[in-house]
């Protein structure tokens, strides 16, 4: 349109080329397996009872053909020419039940039809609506697709309509039941068949065995909780050439893994609170309670159900597999091995790639290396998470249908998902104890050097051969020996006792330093400005000494914040200096006043002067493993009943007590012992080193305990610490 200062205005429309739609397909279906599961849902989502996947031999004229048959509604030609023609049509948002069923829709972009361009360049579609008298077939060439000249509007597909031929009585449908299974003919009288022809890529042994095995699993197998969505109106049968045909058939979840030494299953609402099934060997315990996420957050997820299996690798553990199933050890390995994983299940159907081989979505690998002796592996767990669309919006999958979008609910899914997995690994490992010390002795525990001594021996020489006196010159020299080695040890150690604590130290430094010290950098800069700007000396010395001061009262804050962690620097220790143990204690719990302030923990801490010799890092380092403890579990209960209170007390001139108490949920009784072994942990993310490296320093430098009291002053934990040392 043309105006009076000459300019020109108008509109136009994007006009995309043909192969972007080629493009699509291509990119937002990642595999040819997956494309397949994608038309078996579209076949579930159509209130199909059963689909056929038959492929057709390759031969030198042909690449193979693919025919996907199902029984579902079927679709009239009005439906072809407003739904499958349009990409990204809207009908399953706003219709996400289907009409017959009323089954959760699988799918809703509307793309799904993108998988037969995945797998050949050829497709004819063939469907009957239910009750209808015609038969509805259109072609589609998707080789135009790939013509760059063209534009999307200069593709069209030929369609006809007439009377039925495949989808009735006697017609093709019906080889989706097989010859000695009954049916009803009315069954055969509606549906939808896609013939796929030119496929793009072959397809072998290995590729069929990955297709069987991921429609497997497409549909959970039977579950504990029989309330949970399952797929039991839906089968899905596998027609291969003959060389495959072993693979072929009624596909079925594996039935091999159903009695696992360990298992926990149950509900986690959205809310956190749970309600938990664990087996433990036989032994069956009701677990309830609420899983607490950081900082108290509610999940942004749930609610959902669980169901973890696991097993035990050893040959002796997997005898009872081996006899129940008639199989070699090597069988059932290996059948453990490709089923093993965490899969996901959204009402009834499998979200890949969630369980895939080398698919640890919990991260289940990494935990184990740090603390593989409580930690289970991905390959040793067979897991189901199931989640519905209605009532968890805010997972939702990603463009390319190969998993949910990192968000947090995913996250929070992850964080509820392995604080079960937590309370299924702290019961095997101590089930696993049990068995192992069930012919021992109980032995008290004892420091980790205690073994490292002669002292038997020399009592013994002595005893037995008092006249040699050589043979004692020669032990005795030994023992030195070893407890100057064993002193060196401890020195190492106790440098590695610190940083253990550095980790946490790190966030106080950045979280309580950036501040102050951009308000440094930031006074200092209007510092300059005002020297520079204003001309009047008298206001130009009165700003700058007002801007100093601010300056120097926020370095001071920061330097505050550096002597905190001073006494846990790498460097070699002092020795011990007098000072009271309560301003100790008072700086320990100074590192976490953040975290404690933010969890809304209250603190009640000694206010005495009781005098000792001592390292203070020692000391402070042992108090801090019990507040991170405390802090952690404290955020199980509600807020209002968190609290710490910490005592000091003297029993007499060579001992001394600090008691350390909270208002958490306590230690179960089962694992009272268990804490203090290296590498136990009930947290989902725990190493299980922070009581064995406190207790190994009260024992090692105090010559001292660390117990856990069955009462104490609040309703939580409680522990108490001897010192016999320095006091």
């Amino acid at each position: 349109m043309s105006t009076e200062t000459g300019s020109t205005s108008g509109s136009l429309a994007l006009r995309p080329r043909a192969r972007l739609l080629r493009t699509f397909g291509d990119e937002l279906i990642s595999s040819e397996v997956v494309a397949v599961i994608e038309l078996v849902k579209n076949a579930y989502d159509a209130d199909a009872t059963r689909v056929l996947i038959r492929f057709h031999p390759e031969d030198e004229k042909s690449a193979g053909k693919i025919e996907v048959m199902d029984n579902g509604h079927g679709m009239t030609l009005e439906t072809v020419l407003s739904a499958w023609m349009e990409p990204a049509t809207s009908f399953k948002r706003h219709d996400t039940r289907s009409p017959r069923f009323h089954r959760r829709m699988t799918g809703e972009k509307g793309i799904g039809r993108f998988a037969a361009s995945k797998l050949a360049n050829f497709l004819e579609v063939v469907s009957r609506k239910q009750n209808t008298s015609d038969e509805v077939r259109v072609f589609f060439d998707w080789k135009q697709f790939d013509d760059d000249t063209k534009y999307l509007d200069q593709v069209e597909s030929l369609w006809e309509q007439t009377p039925p031929n495949e989808v009735r009585i006697g017609g093709l449908i019906e080889e989706a039941w097989r010859e000695d299974e009954p049916h009803d003919l009315a069954e055969c009288e509606h549906g939808t068949i896609l013939r796929m022809e030119g496929r793009r890529d072959s397809w072998d042994g290995l590729k069929y065995a990955t297709l069987h095995t991921a429609l497997a699993r497409l549909v959970p197998p039977k579950l504990k909780n029989e309330g949970v969505v399952r797929i039991d109106d839906f089968s899905i049968i596998l027609d291969l050439p003959a060389e495959h045909a072993n693979m072929g058939g009624v596909v079925s979840p594996p039935d091999i893994l159903q009695n696992p030494p360990y298992e926990i299953s149950g509900d986690v609402r959205s809310d956190g609170t749970y309600d938990l099934s664990v087996v433990i060997q036989g032994r069956n315990e009701h677990l309830a309670g609420r899983f607490t996420l950081p900082q108290g957050r509610t999940p942004t997820c749930g609610p959902f159900y669980i169901e973890f299996r696991v097993w035990d690798l050893e040959a002796a553990a997997l005898a009872s597999l081996v006899g129940l199933y008639g199989s070699r050890l090597k069988d059932v390995r290996e059948e453990l091995k490709r089923v093993a994983g965490v899969s996901v299940y959204r009402d009834g159907f499998r979200v890949l790639p969630y369980g895939e081989p080398k698919n640890d979505w919990l991260r289940l690998d990494v935990r184990r290396v740090n603390n593989p002796t409580l930690r289970v592996s991905n390959n040793q767990m067979l897991g189901f998470v199931m989640i519905s669309a209605d009532q968890n919006p805010q997972l939702r999958d990603q463009s390319n249908r190969e998993g949910l979008m990192e968000t947090q609910a995913l996250e929070d899914l992850r964080t509820l998902s392995l604080m079960a997995i937590s309370e299924i690994e702290a019961r095997r490992y101590t089930a696993r104890r049990q068995d192992e010390t069930a012919t021992q002795p109980k032995a008290a525990r004892k420091s980790i050097f205690a073994d490292f001594s002669l002292g038997n021996l020399q009592r013994q020489i002595r005893q037995t051969r008092p006249a040699d006196k050589d043979l004692q010159l020669i032990v005795d020299e030994a023992s030195r020996q070893i407890d100057e080695k064993v002193d060196e040890v401890q020195q190492v150690l106790s440098r590695y006792h610190r940083l253990a604590t550095l980790g946490g130290l790190v966030d106080t430094v950045l979280h309580d330093g950036r501040a102050p010290l951009a308000k440094v950098r930031n006074e200092a800069m209007l510092a300059l400005r005002t020297l520079r700007k204003v001309k009047d000396p008298s206001s130009t010395v009165l700003g700058s000494i007002s801007s100093l001061e601010m300056i120097a009262v926020q370095a001071e804050v920061l330097s505050t914040v550096f002597r905190k962690i001073e006494p846990f620097a790498g460097r070699k220790r002092g020795r011990p200096a007098k000072l009271f143990l309560e301003d100790a204690i008072a700086s320990a719990f100074s590192v976490l006043d953040r975290e404690t302030a933010e969890a809304g923990i209250t603190v009640s801490l000694p206010e005495g002067k009781t005098e000792v010799t001592l390292d203070s890092a020692e000391i402070q380092e042992v108090i801090l493993n019990l507040l991170q403890n405390s802090i952690y579990w404290l955020q199980q209960v509600p807020a209002g009943e968190r609290r710490i209170e910490v005592r000091v007390s003297r029993m007499d001139s060579k001992e001394l007590e600090i008691i350390f108490a909270d208002s958490g949920p306590g230690v179960p009784q089962e694992y009272r012992e268990s804490i203090f072994e290296p590498y136990f942990s009930t947290k989902p993310e725990g190493v299980g080193l922070g009581l064995a490296i406190a207790g190994e320093i009260i024992k090692d430098s105090y010559d001292g305990d660390l117990e856990l009291l069955d009462t104490g002053p609040l309703p939580g934990a409680c522990f108490r610490l001897i010192l016999r040392k320095r006091v």
